[in-house]
């Protein structure tokens, strides 16, 4: 079977990723079973059927809009 897999990073909470995983197996009552190499330091937000792209997410313009280079550049100079 063939999911993908939309997951925040626990070192970065801020960015929505996203993995295609295949070959895997579903349980008795149908749930996919990840692989726990695949899970590990990711906050899994949802397993979607077949390979997904995603087009736009939570937040996608509030980042592009906001340029952190020169937010921490007018921190500093205070």
């Amino acid at each position: 079977m063939k999911v993908t897999m939309l997951y925040y990073d626990e070192d970065n909470p801020l960015l929505l990723q996203q993995q295609v995983l295949s070959g895997l197996n579903q349980s008795s009552k149908g749930r996919v079973i990840i692989p726990n190499d695949d899970k590990v330091g990711k906050i899994i937000i949802a397993i979607l059927d077949g390979e997904v792209k995603v087009l736009n997410s939570l937040g996608d313009r509030a980042f592009a809009a906001f340029d952190l280079e020169k937010q921490i550049a007018f921190e500093g100079d205070s």
